[in-house]
């Protein structure tokens, strides 16, 4: 096996880590579908350009993903748009990027046992095969998704040309439709009640950040 086949398929991994990756304000947080729940999907410590790295759990990509950010002047009013169809429309998909997920895991050691074979190209093949198929699926449920043309060929050509990045479709598409509303209101009505404590005791962590933050700065 040669060094160029080894950092293949370790570099692919990266390429996904790194479309996961999100960077979130100080008032905001990443919340998870996972099921018919919701929770809190991660947060981190680490900070760059004054925004906050998180990285949500990398063996779950078919999960929906959506930022909620706080205000205490946010006015809105709460929505009661019901998300269920963009949850049907996003079913499928979710199947998809499990797929290639355990097709890209299956890479690096398919690359150390065979090298470059044949068995890796129809891998490959494989798995490009998916990103057409979820791209026509985004395509035909492009309503549901609330998703213009613009939106899908810019997301077309970002996992075309980088096949890691098909992996996260899901999430990058609930991440880009969103929650509407108020979103604290929003967290009171869909929340149990386990998940809005812990919301609640985030946000007040966040806040008492950012007070010692501005006093750290005043003269």
């Amino acid at each position: 096996m040669t060094p160029t086949e080894l950092w293949l398929p370790l570099g692919a991994i990266a390429f996904h880590l790194y479309d996961a990756t999100q960077a979130l304000w100080h008032n905001e947080v990443l919340l998870e579908r996972a099921g018919a729940r919701w929770r809190i999907a991660a947060d981190s410590p680490v900070r760059r350009w004054g925004r906050r790295m998180v990285l949500p759990n990398p063996f779950t990509p078919h999960r929906p993903l959506f930022r909620m950010a706080w205000s205490t002047s946010d006015a809105r009013p709460a929505s009661d748009a019901d998300l269920e169809p963009l949850f049907r429309a996003l079913r499928p998909l979710g199947v998809i990027c499990q797929l290639q997920l355990v097709m890209l895991l299956a890479l690096w050691p398919l690359c150390w046992i065979l090298g470059a074979g044949l068995t890796v190209l129809a891998l490959f093949a494989a798995y490009y095969l998916l990103v057409i198929v979820a791209l026509v699926l985004v395509f035909r449920r492009r309503r549901a998704l609330a998703l213009g043309t613009r939106a899908f060929w810019a997301l077309a050509f970002d996992v075309l040309a980088c096949a890691p990045f098909a992996i996260n479709v899901v999430r990058r598409l609930s991440l880009r439709h969103g929650i509407a509303g108020n979103p604290l209101e929003f967290a009171s009505r869909h929340f149990d009640a386990p998940t809005r404590a812990a919301l609640d005791g985030l946000i007040r962590s966040r806040l008492a950040e950012s007070r010692a933050a501005e006093e750290t700065a005043s003269p």
